[in-house]
């Protein structure tokens, strides 16, 4: 590499690093591509080093600038998959073991379903429906999948009778006396 060519790099350093700092994905990568461009030959090299920026991510940025295209990352897409992606049918099971067990609020405070039914007893259930021990989730991911479906795991307590008021004894009496 020439040595004026060196001595711009250096020169412009902070301004590459200030728009470095502001920048990330492919915007990122399309600039460091473009500086290393300018750099010529080598200038992938030095990029890399200077910016502790990986070959391949600069590789990536080289071809976004020559096709224009950006590639998305994506990050969302990776990770573990739910297990609705290995058991289809599971949330309409779930749903159908919950439904017969659930009930709301007595006093229609509000409208959450509630059910009596654990995680254990919800897997035995779907146990009994086909499902292989092995292959079923934990309970821990039963219990959320049956939030995510709207329910609450708490009994509801039937509702109290009215305390009994000052009246009461003399209302029996007064229907008392007149039987």
């Amino acid at each position: 590499m020439e040595i004026e060519t060196m001595k711009a790099f250096e020169t412009f350093l902070p301004i590459f690093e200030f728009g470095i700092q502001r920048m990330n994905g492919s915007e990122r990568r399309i600039y460091l591509a473009q500086i290393a461009k300018q750099l010529g030959y080598g200038g992938i090299k030095i990029v890399s080093d200077h910016f502790s920026i990986d070959f391949k991510t600069l590789q990536k940025g080289m071809e976004e600038l020559e096709s224009g295209n950006y590639i998305i990352d994506a990050f969302d897409k990776r990770g573990r998959k739910g297990i609705e992606v290995h058991l289809p049918n599971i949330l309409d099971d779930i749903k159908s073991i919950v439904d017969s067990e659930s009930q709301t609020d007595p006093r229609f405070e509000d409208n959450r379903l509630f059910t009596r039914l654990t995680p254990e007893i919800i897997k035995t259930q779907l146990h009994k429906k086909g499902y292989k021990i092995e292959e079923l989730p934990t309970n821990q991911t039963i219990y959320n999948k049956v939030k995510e479906l709207g329910y609450s795991f708490s009994t509801i307590q039937k509702t109290k009778p009215l305390k009994k008021i000052a009246e009461t004894d003399a209302i029996f009496k007064k229907n008392k006396a007149s039987q």
